[in-house]
């Protein structure tokens, strides 16, 4: 008879506590979700200059759209290599709005096939996103 009433309290236990848990887990999943955070989109993740002359520039703007509830915040924006810079504003993105990055890529010394990666990191959910800008350097003719 002593185990009915220590079974009913298992059970009772194993209830509560799972209802939080499963409870945490929604709110979680909520605050992660685009409805309740900064979200950045990128209509384009990766641009293809095509072939240019070695020594030549290419500019690129990418546009980024703040498809979450909240601001969003660039906290940075690294490109991976020093013959590749980005510029962006550092107000943050209102929902709903875009703002651009300006990627400038110096072919100087340069030779081949090349991907420059441009890396940020933000408020966003997910919080890291990766620009690819490629082209392929050719020299110049004499």
């Amino acid at each position: 008879m002593k185990i009915i009433p220590i079974f009913i309290s298992l059970v009772l236990f194993f209830a509560c506590t799972s209802h939080p848990k499963t409870q945490s887990n929604s709110e979680s999943e909520g605050s992660g979700s685009k409805n309740t955070s900064s979200f950045m989109y990128f209509k384009e993740d990766v641009y293809d200059a095509g072939k240019i002359k070695q020594g030549e520039k290419v500019k690129h703007t990418f546009v980024i759209e703040n498809k979450g509830k909240s601001d969003l915040i660039l906290e940075s924006v690294i490109a991976s290599c020093g013959c590749t810079v980005a510029k962006w504003d550092k107000k943050p993105v209102q929902s709903g709005k875009s703002a651009e990055i300006e990627v400038t890529f110096n072919s100087a010394n340069k030779f081949g096939t090349q991907h420059k990666n441009i890396t940020i990191k933000s408020n966003a959910v997910p919080d890291t996103k990766m620009l690819t800008l490629k082209c392929e350097v050719v020299l110049p003719n004499n």
